[in-house]
């Protein structure tokens, strides 16, 4: 009989007491061949000096980060210890760019956004509390030459250095530009490829009444590090309805993240974007806006 061993187990016939040495049932010659090739097949599987099994002699050696080694006495469970700065191991990803863990490790996306945040920062500095910020686009000057229209919002970047918690949001009218009553919504929107995204606050409403003034609304905003958009919505227009702004007589205006808007300098760039919709009620999410050569500003400040 051919062995199936050790494919499978060999299936015998034993012999009972009655079987005689000719029996034609289970002829003894058979038996002896069989036991033959089953206990040869057995010996080759193990091999000789039984290289071909793992004995308890034998074992895992792990070295850092893996460990659970031991003899094959028993079961192991291998594992990886967890990373450090002075040893190799397994870390957690994180998206946070504000993380001082030692531990975790940073996802391409948290590097992608530190990275727009350096590269987009042309005298970026560390937030000072107390102060007020605005955009930090081209040379910026303030100019209120044009008036902000009606249900459309205004988004101005500003870049943080560092996590910050803002407690104003405010916008300032031109020194004699302005005359009349009117109702201005104030917000924080998130960077989104380089434009407006999702509201992160909705702040409410001034109304803003004489010229030279500041309409300042309290906040309670943190903010990791990164590029925002503050806007401003006038929901209903002052007779004349002028505020501090960037526009399109700033010849330095630049796009804040890197885009030339042409390839030909001109006498206007990128004052920030504009959408139009009515913020009667509140603001939405952002989209659909357009590049705006002019952009009255809107100021946060770092609590």
């Amino acid at each position: 009989m051919a062995t199936n061993y050790p494919s499978s187990l060999d299936s015998f016939t034993n012999p009972t007491a009655t079987d005689t040495l000719d029996s034609a049932t289970v002829p003894h010659a058979a038996q002896h061949d069989n036991i033959n090739d089953a206990v040869l097949a057995i010996e080759t599987a193990l091999g000789a000096n039984l290289a071909n099994v793992v004995l308890p002699a034998q074992s895992i050696s792990t070295t850092a980060p893996l460990t659970g080694g031991g003899d094959l006495s028993a079961n192991r469970t291998l594992a990886v210890s967890a990373g450090t700065t002075s040893a190799a191991g397994v870390l957690q990803l994180t998206d946070s760019t504000s993380s001082t863990s030692t531990t975790t490790a940073a996802t391409p996306n948290s590097v992608k956004t530190t990275y727009d945040v350096a590269s987009s920062a042309h005298y970026l500095l560390d937030p000072i509390s107390g102060s007020y910020y605005r955009t930090p686009v081209g040379n910026a000057v303030l100019t209120g030459t044009t008036a902000a229209s009606a249900n459309v919002t205004y988004y101005t970047a500003v870049v943080f250095s560092k996590p910050v918690t803002l407690d104003r949001i405010a916008i300032n009218t031109n020194f004699t530009g302005f005359s009349g009553t009117a109702s201005v919504r104030l917000g924080i929107f998130a960077n989104t490829n380089g434009k407006p995204g999702n509201l992160i606050l909705d702040a409410g409403t001034v109304a803003p009444i004489a010229s030279a003034s500041s309409y300042i609304i309290t906040i309670s905003q943190a903010l990791s590090a990164g590029v925002y958009w503050v806007a401003m919505n006038t929901i209903t227009a002052a007779t004349t309805n002028y505020y501090y702004s960037i526009g399109n007589n700033n010849t330095n205006n630049i796009n804040l993240f890197g885009g030339a808007l042409s390839t030909t300098p001109t006498s206007s760039g990128l004052a920030g974007f504009s959408q139009s919709y009515n913020a009667t009620t509140a603001f939405a999410n952002a989209s659909g806006v357009s590049i705006s050569t002019f952009c009255p500003i809107t100021y946060v400040r770092v609590a």
